[in-house]
């Protein structure tokens, strides 16, 4: 029998039953599509969190207080722990940007609280830094400029404004000079940054940002940072830096550490490339964990087709022994269910791939709208290739079993069989 002949018997007999073949290929659609969204959807948080570290610059170093995570442990454990430790000092970054080859480095904390100007308020993120911080971010001024200190210590009642803050409190009008209230503190404008978007998960657009002494003192209430950026002259510098900035604050910190084991000290030091391959090595983790919980659903849908291709045997054992009567061979009877299988899965592979391509750019626009970032297109062409693959395979490996079955059946007795 002609491969033409079985593939056009194989798509009649599965049109005469159109309801039973799309349940039969329900499994393997689910599946396909659930592989290539959570494929894309990782790929698309892999590419944001390294654009976002790849945002500030290949010369960043930073320093957190905590040691480096050893893995024995959950993650939030660890971030708790992070929190509680309090040694990170302004001492320690006056002594940091000292060291040979630091462009500069800056201080930050982090609060939420309510500014005012007139009638209008507004729940605001403030960032207490340096004049570093914009260089170091990459930062323009719209109107103004920085802080009139660059002493670290220093406590000006001075603000610098996003530009979304600019927008909503003054419009059009020149803010420089005008006071704004934050936690019955008055602040002069002094600068405006121009429209910048969303760098390392900070919306620079709608931040204030104002002295780092001020931020501790008047509005937070400590004497501690939660990060300082370090600006390497350039990339082939980074290490000696890293070196460097480690002894000192084991000095500062009265850390006995002669072994270089990082997780006695009570701070983190890394480059943004150790950055970037952290994130990867997470997201690839997690997005191979949710891949492998998808593909189950394709093994519930292989065997699913394989059960709906035992009853259609069953259904048509009589059919089978007519057209073994009629001269066709065993081999004939095993090709058509193989193909009837095989085609099964190949539709829903089909099926799955456009359900799973469409919904991972649905899920990209959205995330990308709610998030405010750009999420970009992150369809996974291997993972579609792959997820075509594996449908066809199984399709052959779950249709094997029935076919023979099928292409084993003595013809008398199909004949006879009700």
């Amino acid at each position: 029998m002609q491969l033409r002949n079985i593939i056009k018997t194989s798509f009649r007999s599965l049109r005469s039953n159109r309801t039973r073949s799309f349940l039969t290929i329900l499994g393997i659609v689910i599946g396909i599509a659930a592989v290539i969204m959570m494929v894309s959807i990782g790929n698309g948080a892999q590419g944001l969190i390294l654009n976002e570290i790849s945002s500030m610059g290949s010369n960043n170093i930073f320093v957190e207080p905590g040691a480096p995570h050893s893995g024995s442990g959950n993650a939030m454990q660890a971030m708790m722990e992070e929190f509680e430790i309090k040694t990170l000092k302004v001492q320690d970054l006056e002594s940091i940007i000292k060291l040979p080859n630091v462009k500069g480095a800056a201080p930050l904390v982090i609060g939420t609280e309510r500014i005012v100007y007139g009638d209008n308020n507004k729940k605001i993120t403030f960032y207490g830094t340096s004049n570093d911080f914009f260089q170091i971010m990459n930062g323009s001024f719209l109107i103004g400029q920085g802080f009139s200190s660059r002493n670290f210590r220093s406590m000006e009642r001075e603000i610098v404004l996003g530009y979304k803050i600019k927008q909503d409190f003054f419009g059009d009008e020149n803010p420089l000079g005008k006071n704004m209230r934050i936690k019955k503190t008055n602040f002069r404008v002094v600068g405006v940054l121009e429209e910048k978007g969303t760098q390392m998960f900070m919306n620079l657009d709608e931040g204030v940002y104002l002295p780092v002494a001020t931020a501790q003192k008047l509005l937070l209430g400590i004497d501690y940072l939660r990060n300082i950026v370090v600006q390497s002259q350039n990339e082939e510098k980074i290490d000696q830096i890293i070196y460097d900035t480690r002894l000192l604050l084991r000095q500062n910190h009265n850390i006995n550490n002669p072994s270089n084991d990082l997780s006695k000290d009570d701070f983190k030091v890394t480059s943004q490339k150790e950055a970037a391959n952290m994130v990867s090595q997470v997201t690839s983790i997690f997005t191979l964990f949710l891949s492998s919980v998808a593909a189950i659903a394709l093994l519930v849908g292989g065997i699913g087709i394989m059960n709906i291709m035992l009853v259609s045997v069953t259904e048509r054992t009589k059919e089978i022994g007519l057209r073994k009567a009629v001269g066709a061979k065993s081999k004939d009877i095993l090709y058509q269910f193989l193909s009837e299988s095989v085609i099964l899965t190949m539709l829903g592979g089909v099926v799955g791939i456009f359900i799973g391509v469409t919904f991972s750019i649905l899920i990209g626009l959205i995330l990308g709208k709610v998030l405010n970032v750009n999420w970009g297109l992150s369809v996974s062409f291997p993972a579609i290739a792959i997820g075509f693959s594996v449908a066809t395979i199984i399709g052959l490996v779950f249709g094997i079993y029935p076919a023979q079955k099928a292409s084993k059946l003595d013809p008398i007795q199909a004949l006879r069989y009700e």
